[in-house]
């Protein structure tokens, strides 16, 4: 089971003749603009995740891996969508990559940022206006290690967390922020930015394992030096299957072995408890796993079940609606606690059914509201600079 040599990114690929041609679907598998409807459902299967494990089943699912798969597929699609740009053009415009960027998160952020602290002056009389920029400049993840959401945690009104999700939204954009001018610079070079992605990648372990052993292991879960591999694993995978060793990396990461070992692995992470493990190998052992489960999820024929039930309409829904149910499934859940004073993390079985008729029915009647009203306006705007989402 020998992967191609990374070095040859870019080379003739290996002979395969042994290989029958129906086996792997490469037709895809290179950066294009091809909508890759798979990947939606894969959206909605990270938020599926986020959302149950909030809905009072924090002990049996792992909400946490929702955002380690919204990463994962962050980085895959945007280094796609970057690699295609510059096959198609010669070169990337960073300034068009930020607009976009902003056209396509911030609108739906504003909103839910606004009802989120409406809510608070309504019950309270004030907002600190700190919090909010926290928010809107994309740094949450810092304020809330170092000075903390005053008004999430004022005395009155501790029980409510509006903001609880967004240190995932500041990690991705923090990224974001270096990552095109990294790939401007780099990518031209082949395989120097395949090294580069795997170095970060690397390195972001380290520096788990340093501050976990210094006894700063808590900190690994939200800052953006110990997050992004989980980004940078999607970016590796994309640019594996990027040059013309793509259809030898994809056979590689489609052997059944491979996907079968890859999914065990991954469910131990679940399973296995060790504060140490999880607070610096977790992430790393994640995001290897699920490059052979995505990879062959999108592109093997073998899986073609699997991908059937991806591009199930339900769940293309679900994913089309990832980004605002994730913004606002915990207002709602803010709302069902006023209504019903039972929190959420209290478990399942404490939850009534006013809880989850308001909890749930809130999360998708604001998320829908959001995404039909708010995101979708702003679509046509987005293609002026250069969006090719359909």
């Amino acid at each position: 089971m020998t992967p191609p040599n990374p070095s040859t990114i870019g080379a003739q690929p290996p002979a395969l003749d042994a290989t029958p041609a129906s086996t792997v679907v490469d037709r895809d598998a290179r950066p294009n603009y091809h909508h890759l409807r798979a990947l939606d459902g894969l959206r909605a299967c990270a938020v599926l995740f986020v959302l149950v494990a909030h809905y009072g089943f924090s002990t049996i699912v792992p909400g946490g891996f929702g955002v380690t798969l919204f990463f994962f597929i962050s980085g895959f699609l945007i280094t796609r969508l970057l690699l295609a740009e510059i096959q198609g053009a010669g070169s990337i415009s960073i300034g068009k990559f930020y607009i976009r960027r902003v056209l396509r998160l911030y609108p739906a952020l504003v909103v839910a940022v606004a009802l989120s602290y409406g809510t608070y002056a309504y019950f309270q009389g004030f907002v600190i206006w700190k919090d909010v920029a926290a928010i809107l400049l994309y740094v949450s993840n810092y304020y809330h290690g170092i000075i903390g959401f005053g008004s999430a945690y004022d005395p009155g009104f501790q029980h409510v967390i509006h903001v609880g999700v967004l240190w995932s939204l500041a990690v991705e954009e923090q990224y974001y922020l270096v990552f095109p001018v990294l790939f401007a610079f780099l990518a031209p070079r082949g395989p120097l930015f395949l090294r580069t992605l795997v170095g970060i990648a690397v390195a972001c372990l380290v520096l788990r394992i340093v501050l976990a052993l210094h006894g700063y292991g808590e900190r690994n879960y939200g800052s953006t030096e110990t997050r992004i591999d989980s980004i940078l694993y999607g970016a590796i995978l994309t640019t594996l299957l990027a040059g013309r060793n793509s259809r030898a990396w994809l056979e590689f990461f489609t052997r059944p072995l491979l996907v079968g070992v890859s999914l065990l692995v991954l469910l131990s992470t679940f399973a296995y408890r060790d504060t140490f493990f999880r607070d610096t190998f977790r992430f790393t052992v994640q995001g290897l796993a699920l490059m052979p489960l995505v990879a062959s999820a999108l592109f093997s024929p073998s899986y073609a079940w699997l991908r059937r039930f991806l591009e199930w309409k339900p769940m293309l829904l679900l994913g089309a609606w990832s980004y605002s149910l994730y913004l606002f499934h915990q207002i709602a859940l803010t709302y069902a606690e006023l209504a019903t004073g039972e929190g959420y993390m209290n478990g399942f079985r404490s939850l009534s059914v006013q809880w989850y008729l308001i909890a749930v029915g809130g999360t998708f009647a604001l998320a829908c509201a959001s995404y039909y009203l708010v995101e979708r306006p702003f679509l046509s705007l987005r293609h002026r600079f250069g969006s090719k989402t359909s």
